[in-house]
């Protein structure tokens, strides 16, 4: 060691004949060193007016961006199925204590936003809708993963709600309550009605053996469910129907009532989704859960793990649904089940 040069960890190591990790964890004063070692790196440190320099742990001030597009009030004013709240506050706690920035966009203007060459994301969660070719292409192109949440698309990382199932299980649970000329009333236009109806379908064909009995009934909105929809399912001898969501259940309870028909002493029904209309509905509608807290976390967790941990696994999970009793199917206690 040159004359007035500052000493290192290396040139104590050498002149007291030890590792460098010796002299390291005597002057961290660490355990497990011989005394005479002890008190030679020490008096040698002395000698130089040497002090260990601690490594400054790196701070990011990064704020992970992250941008939800969800469905304009125009779609969910007269149809909420799912609250924002539940879903911001499940990519929240994915984050945990990420400095993260959420903001929440609407479908009308997600397909401009996406494409700006300006655009600041971290990552995108697609929440009950989808986005154009091109702004998904974008995303592609800047390297911004993308998931949709209760959407299903070959290409793209989703996570959904298993609607067959969960429509499956409310068949189940009719036939189990003595209901046997089960109907079906669903939505055309919102794809998740594909599978919801497979779910129906399954359910007669398992309990009636046959698909000759099924009375289905598509409609494109809420808005046309009205007195010809209860009276297409009274015609028939309907003793029970299976609804799309919860707020065509609400629909169709009125318009049975309008009929003189009770529910559930006249009809069963159920719904599909827990909506927040649903919780505040009597009767209470037997229903699956969405379970939206559930998927908005596993979105969020994939979205985390690729944008700290760089992986780039694809993600295709579907979420089953959890059953909610009601009292809107006959023999039911009208209990609901623990979420």
């Amino acid at each position: 060691m040159k004359k007035n040069e500052m000493a290192t960890l290396d040139d104590i190591a050498r002149e007291c004949r030890v590792s460098a990790s010796t002299v390291s964890r005597v002057l961290n004063n660490e355990q497990g060193i011989a005394r005479a070692t002890r008190d030679r790196i020490l008096a040698c440190a002395a000698r130089h007016d040497f002090v260990l320099r601690r490594r400054r742990k790196q701070v990011t001030r990064a704020v992970v961006e992250l941008l939800v597009a969800v469905p304009d009030s125009a779609q969910t004013a007269h149809n909420p199925f799912y609250e924002i709240g539940e879903l911001v506050n499940s990519i929240g706690d994915a984050f945990d204590e990420v400095k993260k920035r959420i903001r929440i966009i609407t479908y009308s203007e997600a397909d401009e936003a996406l494409c700006d060459s300006a655009l600041r994301a971290s990552g995108v969660i697609c929440a009950f809708g989808a986005i154009g070719a091109r702004a998904r292409e974008a995303l592609r192109e800047k390297g911004i993963p993308c998931v949709f949440l209760n959407r299903t698309f070959p290409d793209d990382n989703y996570v959904s709600c298993n609607h067959f199932n969960g429509m499956l299980t409310l068949g189940d649970h009719l036939y189990a309550r003595g209901c046997r000329a089960v109907g079906y009333l669903g939505c055309e236009s919102l794809p998740m009605n594909r599978d919801r109806f497979r779910g129906y379908c399954a359910a007669v064909f398992e309990h009636a053996g046959s698909l000759d009995g099924m009375h289905a009934l598509h409609l494109d909105s809420i808005e046309e469910v009205g007195r010809p929809t209860a009276e297409y399912f009274t015609a028939r001898g309907c003793d029970a129907v299976m609804c799309f969501n919860d707020n065509f259940a609400i629909r169709l309870i009125g318009e049975l009532a309008s009929l003189g028909v009770a529910v559930p002493g006249g009809m069963s029904v159920t719904g599909f989704d827990d909506s927040p209309m649903r919780r505040v509905f009597s009767p209470r509608i037997t229903t699956i859960s969405l379970s939206t807290y559930e998927m908005g976390f596993f979105a969020a967790r994939w979205l985390l793990d690729n944008i700290h941990r760089r992986e780039t696994r694809r993600l295709r999970l579907e979420v089953d649904g959890i059953f909610l009793d009601g009292e809107t199917v006959r023999g039911g206690d009208a209990k609901e089940a623990a979420r």
